[in-house]
């Protein structure tokens, strides 16, 4: 689905008086499935009992032998990411598959999972490719590291909009701030790392932030998490339970409270077209409503 900045932005006559879901909405031309796939391509068929038990909390692993598969199943909109091997089952290298995947999605996540024996000869051609991460096998955080791979709010879309709203509504030299938190939402960024990463100590900071009529950092991470779920509920079709573990919540009960909290919408609300640009017009109302009364 693609739509233009201005659609995200601007408001519909039904979203200008919007207050709170009346219930569950239809869904839209999306159709009715909700559940994600990562396309899985390993060189030995004996990988895939470790690897389905360490990411089985992701949804569907959709094993793809050849890699012609892999690149039609890339192409759907169920697929939440693909993860491959440096070379599949018959010895043949994947980075020919993992460019024409690239081509067709640029923003799909495609992560090389692989032993590091023998990666030299062939790294530079999958970089070249378009891999988004690298993981080593015998690295013991697989499912972290995965997950990070995964849900980083790394899209451009999602980058260009949240820098419209912080061009408007936060004074120039406090824009970092926000940026950090909103491109760390996944790996939930202390007080200490954003003030070290534009180089003042918390303490600092949070009166810079004061004096600026900005909020507090927890706040400013908070909203980032909130804005990153609702543009992956929008956009993707990833389950409530994979996005509020992604953001480290401990259930999707508690994303739930959060996105209600900050946009008075369910999870299913903001799945609707417009739903993020809802939950950026709050954020941008929070900012204004903190500037008046400071």
């Amino acid at each position: 689905m693609t739509v233009s900045v201005a659609a995200w932005l601007t408001p519909g006559n039904a979203e200008r008086n919007r207050t709170v879901s009346q219930g569950p909405r239809a869904f839209d031309a999306r159709g009715l499935a909700t559940m994600h796939h990562i396309l899985v391509q390993l060189s030995e068929v004996a990988l895939r009992p470790r690897f389905a038990e360490t990411c089985k909390a992701f949804g569907d692993v959709v094993w793809c032998d050849d890699l012609d598969d892999l690149v039609v199943r890339a192409a759907a909109r169920e697929a939440l990411a693909v993860v491959v091997d440096s070379a599949d089952r018959q010895g043949r290298a994947t980075s020919g598959a993992v460019a024409r995947i690239r081509a067709r999605n640029p923003n799909l996540p495609i992560v090389l999972w692989c032993e590091r024996r023998g990666l030299a000869d062939r790294i530079g051609a999958l970089l070249g490719a378009g891999i988004s991460a690298l993981i080593f096998r015998d690295e013991s955080e697989l499912e972290r590291r995965l997950l990070t791979s995964i849900t980083r709010a790394s899209d451009v879309a999602f980058q260009q909009l949240t820098d419209q709203a912080l061009h408007r509504r936060i004074p120039t030299p406090f824009i970092p701030v926000a940026r950090f938190c909103l491109d760390h939402a996944v790996t939930i960024p202390r007080a200490e790392m954003i003030a070290r990463s534009v180089g003042m100590s918390p303490k600092t900071l949070a009166g810079q932030l004061r004096r600026a009529g900005l909020p507090p950092v927890s706040a400013l991470v908070m909203w980032a998490k909130a804005l990153s779920a609702a543009y992956r509920l929008e956009k993707t079709t990833e389950s409530v339970a994979n996005i509020a573990r992604s953001l480290g919540f401990s259930s999707g009960s508690a994303l739930r409270r959060l996105l209600k909290r900050c946009t008075n919408e369910t999870p299913q609300a903001l799945r609707e077209p417009g739903g993020f640009g809802w939950a950026l017009r709050c954020f941008e109302r929070f900012l204004v409503k903190v500037q008046t009364q400071r």
